[in-house]
């Protein structure tokens, strides 16, 4: 019977009538479509949100405004830096102000939402464009003088981009000058993913008899939210030159750069990290260089997951410093898991350049798994674990450290130290409970 209803339906349309009805149908479905895509559009930016103060703890964004219309919406949030990471510098501006109104940034944006939001012929929630100022603690907006545009799609991915124009500020004494910035952001919420790849412009701050200068940093990354609750992926960050003069006295960084890559295999966790900070001159120090290049593999990656959210959510607390001194009984049964399912760490190269020569180290440690069931005995896992360290010191370095510490002045004649040309060399194994130190056997106490 229904087939039949269908049938007698379709004869009686001509070719026209049904391109009328397709219309007639598309514009309802344009027309009732924005109101429920704006609805979506609103719930995507709080998700959003809840995302990066998850992920950045002592960021809290307040939305301050949203009003949403049926094609257009627009929404305004407050970012305030405070708590958590941000705690020590908090204190400090509420101290030197004297103001207890922070600093924020205001993100005013216009929102168009729809099939095809704002005029635009690619499908998906909203489309936005948001512009920024910035709260110094007393209410009286600075423009910025920049944009972010945002492409937000059905499935939650967020497709931005964050032009800042070259300019400058005037702040009572001091003055602000940037030349801009490039960033590209893809992010979804739903599985956890953000790439990040763009510039930050040279800029620079002068007041009174202080200057810095800032040159421009690159940065690269391509991460997604792990089962575990942290981030796996790649990052990559190169920070130009940094120069600050205060009082005449300058203090400078020839450039910065950082690499990571973590993964998960087997619910094992993997990390690899290098770090340089190339020529760093001192006052009255003279030039400091690092180079460091580590590792972490196989180390549980549910355990490190748990451990690592204790922490993160000690460092969001109120007093981060108490929180993080008592998270021990927090992190003891996971940190337990930890070393009994084993793991290794190796630092590969950690070399700090000084005046007086170079200062090396390299270390390997190896936990091997036990049995991960039963309560965790740390006497068996420091019989079971092996080690090597290998140090190298400059003579004047060592000689000069001695002058202010005994204990250093100790290590040669306990054998810990031993001279090697011009320099002071520690060659140390570890295994069942025994350390060697360059070819003598040095026993240790275990707990038992």
């Amino acid at each position: 019977m229904l087939a039949f209803v269908l049938a007698s339906l379709i004869k009686g349309f001509t070719v026209k009538k049904w391109l009328v009805a397709v219309l007639i149908a598309l514009a309802l479905l344009l027309l009732v479509a924005p109101g429920i895509v704006g609805r979506l559009a609103e719930q995507n930016i709080e998700e959003n949100i809840d995302w990066a103060e998850e992920n950045s703890p002592g960021v809290n964004i307040q939305t301050e405004r949203f009003k949403r219309g049926w094609f257009t919406s627009v929404g305004v949030h407050r970012v305030v830096l405070e708590g958590g990471q941000f705690a020590e510098a908090t204190l400090a501006y509420r101290k030197s102000t004297g103001n207890n109104e922070l600093p924020s940034l205001v993100i005013t944006s216009d929102i168009a939402h729809g099939l095809l939001p704002g005029g635009s012929l690619r499908p998906g929630l909203a489309s936005t464009l948001s512009t920024f100022q910035i709260d110094p603690g007393n209410g009286e907006l600075i423009d910025i003088p920049g944009k972010l545009t945002s492409n937000v799609g059905f499935a939650g991915d967020s497709d931005s981009r964050l032009l800042l124009e070259a300019g400058s500020h005037q702040i009572d004494d001091a003055t602000i000058e940037w030349q801009g910035m490039d960033m590209n952001v893809i992010s979804n919420t739903g599985p956890g993913t953000i790439a990040v790849e763009g510039e930050i412009s040279p800029w620079r701050i002068a007041a009174d008899d202080t200057t810095v200068d800032v040159a421009a940093i690159s940065i690269k990354a391509d991460q997604v939210r792990s089962d575990y609750g942290f981030n796996v992926g790649t990052v990559d960050m190169e920070m130009g030159r940094v120069e600050v003069i205060e009082d005449g006295m300058p203090f400078s960084i020839n450039s910065v750069s950082l690499t990571g890559d973590t993964s998960i295999e087997d619910d094992r966790l993997n990390a690899r990290s290098a770090f340089a900070v190339n020529t760093m001159t001192i006052p009255a120090v003279g030039d400091v260089s690092l180079d460091v290049d580590f590792d972490i593999s196989g180390a549980d990656a549910a355990a490190s997951g748990a451990i690592a959210a204790v922490l993160q959510e000690a460092q969001s607390a109120p007093d981060p410093e108490v929180a993080l001194a008592n998270v021990y009984p927090q992190i003891e049964d996971d940190l337990g898991t930890l070393f009994a399912k084993g793991f290794t760490v190796n630092i590969d190269k950690l070399v700090i350049t000084l005046p007086q020569g170079e200062v090396s180290l390299a270390l390997e440690i190896s936990i091997p798994e036990t049995d991960a069931g039963r309560p965790v005995n740390w006497g068996s896992v420091l019989l079971q674990m092996s080690g090597k360290l290998d140090v190298r010191i400059p003579a004047a370095f060592y000689q000069m450290a001695a002058m202010f510490s005994p204990e250093a002045g100790q290590m040669i004649a306990m054998g810990i130290l031993v001279q090697d040309g011009e320099d002071y060399v520690m060659n140390a194994e570890y295994a069942q409970g025994l350390f060697n130190v360059n070819g003598a056997p040095m026993p240790i106490p275990l707990p038992q």
